[in-house]
């Protein structure tokens, strides 16, 4: 059984015990009989049976034209609906999800992507006094194959061969004699976004 299961079971019976305590007082009453003190009228309704005493009071016409139940029971039953307005008024879990969410979305929003790469070409630029004949002779060497020669600069597009990874070429390649830098041939697709870039004057 649960708490809320066991808060309601508890609120259904004081209601109901004070709501008959509040009919026994009135019988009693009527006979001039032995009677249940006022505090322990309060009592009842302050412990949760506010809504038992405030129909007590109606049913059996009891303590009506005391100030301190025609007046203090009311105030009392509102201020305990209240206290289970503001106890029930939580964030629903989907709208924190949906926060938690925008967050995650924001944050990874700001980590900058690394862009993706040819997993089989790379870049090698050599120096163009040393000249390509070492990087040729180290491509043939290699089993590599040229993808492209550039002509207005000095580098290729090489391409690694099957039995080999991208990393370990790329390594051996930047030990080549002439060889100034070895970098991935990056790519880029057509619907990735264009920064402009401005013109300086």
């Amino acid at each position: 059984m649960t708490a809320t299961q066991l808060i309601l079971i508890y609120l259904v019976a004081i209601n109901v015990i004070t709501f008959f305590v509040y009919g026994i007082d009135k019988w009693k009453a009527r006979r001039s009989k032995w009677r249940i003190p006022e505090a322990t009228l309060l009592g009842l309704a302050i412990v949760g049976g506010s809504i038992g005493a405030w129909l007590g009071m109606k049913t059996w016409h009891h303590k009506t034209k005391h100030k301190k139940f025609k007046y203090g029971i009311p105030l009392i039953l509102i201020v305990q609906i209240a206290l289970v307005i503001l106890c029930s008024c939580r964030t629903p879990k989907s709208v924190i999800n949906q926060a938690e969410q925008h967050s995650a979305t924001e944050q990874a929003d700001t980590i900058p992507v690394m862009a993706e790469h040819s997993p089989d070409v790379f870049l090698v630029m050599y120096d163009v006094e040393t000249g390509k004949e070492p990087l040729l002779k180290a491509i043939k060497d290699y089993g590599c194959e040229v993808v492209y020669d550039y002509k207005i600069i000095n580098g290729m597009a090489l391409k690694k061969p099957r039995s080999k990874s991208l990393e370990a070429t790329m390594q051996h390649f930047r030990q080549v004699k002439g060889v100034l830098t070895v970098e991935y041939d990056h790519i880029t697709r057509l619907t990735d976004p264009v920064k402009p870039r401005l013109e300086v004057k």
